[in-house]
């Protein structure tokens, strides 16, 4: 346990993120990711996004070219907490590499982590992948006060030039130091699909079970209203959840923001920038 500071006790608002803390480090599953995929109800089972390598591996077999990514999102209405990633991918032969970074923490606790992964061609319309996350929270005086590791897998198999399904489990083994045996039960399977009609638009369906603790679905559309403009819209349930975002396409440029509302604690900012070299 953590001992609670003073200056805690007399801001009563920070109590709520400092518990989420408390729980994020030892899951290690609170990352920025791609805020488009935010946008869209957190559907990522199909995608091969900027934050594949965090999100669903198997996307990273469908890189074709080096990006360099940031992400960003203020979690709570006290503005104390603040996450912010750096991804990186590079393709390699039949598939590529990424990286994704994430730190985040208020004064006298902070997080950070890392996935590092790997995503390959199987078939010209199957794609595999792996990836390795390592955790790691901080306290003064202790510069490791928690650390964890575990990994997740990942396929995407395309039907057909519309439709697309995937499936990812993250933490199907893992360890926590905080936890009694080291062991860590946040094991999470998610399965989607996507379908794009119009050449332009793209659904996106995507179910998360975290066996014995909770069910949750999200849906969402990605259409293009310019010639280098996506809209995003999104809602998840459990906890319900809109959402809606923009994509701005300039050249190599990406520029992606985007805004989230949870019934139960109100809104989310999201954004990101990402380079494709």
């Amino acid at each position: 346990m953590i001992p609670p500071c003073r200056w805690q006790m007399k801001r009563p608002g920070m109590l709520i993120p400092v518990f989420f803390l408390s729980c994020t480090a030892a899951g290690g599953q609170f990352h920025a990711g791609e805020a488009a995929v935010a946008a869209t109800g957190e559907s990522y089972s199909t995608r091969a996004g900027y934050s594949a390598a965090m999100q669903n591996q198997a996307g990273l077999g469908r890189i074709r070219r080096p990006a360099l990514s940031l992400h960003h999102q203020q979690p709570f209405v006290t503005g104390e907490v603040s996450v912010t990633s750096v991804a990186f991918q590079f393709p390699v032969t039949r598939g590529a590499f990424g990286i994704h970074m994430t730190g985040y923490g208020i004064p006298g606790l902070r997080y950070g982590a890392a996935w590092i992964s790997y995503g390959v061609e199987l078939h010209p319309d199957v794609y595999a992948g792996a990836g390795i996350h390592f955790h790691v929270s901080s306290v003064p005086g202790e510069w490791i006060h928690r650390w964890g590791t575990s990994c997740a897998l990942g396929i995407q198999v395309r039907v057909n030039e519309e439709l697309m399904l995937g499936a990812h489990v993250m933490h199907p083994a893992a360890w926590d130091s905080g936890r009694q045996g080291g062991r860590m039960k946040e094991m999470t399977i998610a399965t989607g699909c996507s379908y794009t009609f119009f050449q332009t638009a793209t659904l996106y369906a995507d179910l998360h079970v975290c066996p014995g603790t909770f069910l949750q679905s999200g849906f969402g559309l990605e259409t293009m209203i310019a010639n280098r403009v996506r809209l995003c819209m999104g809602m998840q349930h459990a906890p319900l959840s809109v959402a809606c975002g923009v994509e701005v396409l300039h050249r190599s440029w990406s520029v992606q923001i985007a805004g989230q509302y949870i019934l139960d604690t109100g809104n989310i900012p999201h954004a990101s920038l990402a380079y494709t070299l």
